[in-house]
């Protein structure tokens, strides 16, 4: 299929306002910095909750309602989609893949389990993996995955990219359910100025028969189904343009069959994984209890700095403001560890996990990192930006609590 050849309007007068409206940090790359018009509540055109929270609320919507079990997200960019992944009760495992590995390192934080999550624990096993990898590629640890979502990813890929993604997810790995949302260039009209692309780095841009037409040839090609949808409703007097972001379903209509055999092929490299409390802990291996009680328990040491030795600065070891040390004796003082590892095996442990030691090896050292202190991601920021008077409000569908 031939791409929508429509190129922004001005590309230098695009640049130039994209300086002009944010602020790059080049050391994490967030990439929230550059501009989304449907995200910046420009003009007359608001949106509550913002778009990015529908979009992510829609999709997991779609997992919950076909029992997904195993979700890999390509293109997760800030990780923010897990908020709302991990709250799909059927889902064990969630899979964040993206190419930008600086942008994964500063949000791999979020994927972690709450305090709230080990007092209310899950029904149900969650894992959750965080990789640097294309999606052009297939790792075998993707392989066979209940679903693929590629959110507001598609328009950033270049016409032979795309198509070497849909070789790979329609074609090769084949899931039963993928979901893919991406801009409807015919709301672009209702934004101030010229019809233009809503972000410096998509490559294009569909109306809604252009996306049809795609979602239809992928049908016809990897043997699905698709139901179309939208994201972001249109003011009423603009009904005509359609949804702000356009969204497809395709449900596979063949027998589940991977097309692949790439046995100890890792493309991937693994940037971050969580074990998340539950309900049965039976089900567990003592690695995957460790996994989940040592980062719990170092929680509760670091925050809670009266529970450590009193002389912990009297070995020549001072802790500085960025930083706690914690004594692996500590730890074992805490029998849902101790009843697991004896010492020696609870430093190996860390060891592979990547914790860093004091010189005698006695203590581990604990960075005063940002903890999850936004649940939704940098993006949230749009969130709190106030409504000036007079201006229309777009209120979507979507249930208000997934704001709670």
């Amino acid at each position: 299929m031939t791409m929508n050849s429509r190129l922004p309007t001005d590309t230098n007068d695009l640049e130039k306002n994209e300086n002009d409206r944010a602020t790059h940090d080049a050391d994490s790359k967030k990439l929230t910095s550059t501009i989304k018009l449907e995200d910046e509540n420009i003009g007359s055109i608001r949106f509550y909750p913002p778009l990015f929270m529908q979009r992510y609320s829609f999709t997991a919507k779609v997992l919950e309602k076909h029992d997904v079990k195993w979700v890999a997200d390509l293109g997760c960019s800030e990780c923010g989609i897990v908020r709302f992944y991990r709250e799909v009760p059927s889902l064990h495992k969630i899979q964040l893949v993206d190419i930008d590995r600086p942008t994964l390192e500063f949000n791999k934080n979020l994927i972690k389990p709450r305090p709230s999550d080990y007092i209310f624990k899950r029904e149900n096993p969650l894992s959750i993996e965080i990789y640097e990898g294309s999606a052009t590629d297939l790792d075998q640890r993707i392989i066979g995955c209940d679903a693929v979502s590629m959110v507001e990813f598609i328009e950033h890929l270049y016409p032979e990219t795309l198509k070497q993604v849909e070789e790979s997810v329609f074609g090769r790995l084949h899931p039963s359910l993928v979901v893919v949302t991406t801009p409807n260039y015919e709301f672009n009209s209702l934004f101030p100025g010229e019809p233009r692309f809503r972000h410096y780095d998509h490559k294009f841009e569909w109306t809604r028969s252009e996306f049809q037409k795609w979602g239809q040839d992928i049908c016809e090609r990897y043997n699905y189904n698709v139901e179309f949808s939208g994201i972001g409703d249109p003011p009423t007097e603009s009904q005509d343009v359609g949804y702000c972001s356009q969204a497809a379903i395709f449900i596979s209509s063949s027998p589940r069959q991977i097309y692949v055999d790439i046995d100890h092929c890792h493309h991937y490299s693994l940037v971050a994984e969580s074990t998340f409390p539950h309900k049965d802990k039976a089900k567990l291996t003592s690695d995957e209890i460790l996994k989940l009680e040592v980062p719990y328990t170092i929680n509760l040491l670091k925050h809670g700095r009266s529970l450590m030795d009193t002389d912990h600065s009297s070995e020549g070891e001072d802790e500085d403001e960025d930083q706690v040390l914690i004594p692996i004796s500590r730890l074992m003082n805490f029998s849902t560890i101790s009843k697991i590892v004896d010492e020696d095996s609870l430093r190996k442990f860390l060891v592979e996990n990547g914790y860093q030691f004091t010189g005698d090896q006695s203590k581990i050292i604990i960075p005063l990192e940002v903890e999850w202190n936004d649940m939704y991601g940098s993006d949230y920021e749009d969130f709190e930006t106030e409504i000036p008077a007079g201006q229309t409000i777009s209120v979507s569908t979507n249930d208000a609590q997934e704001l709670e």
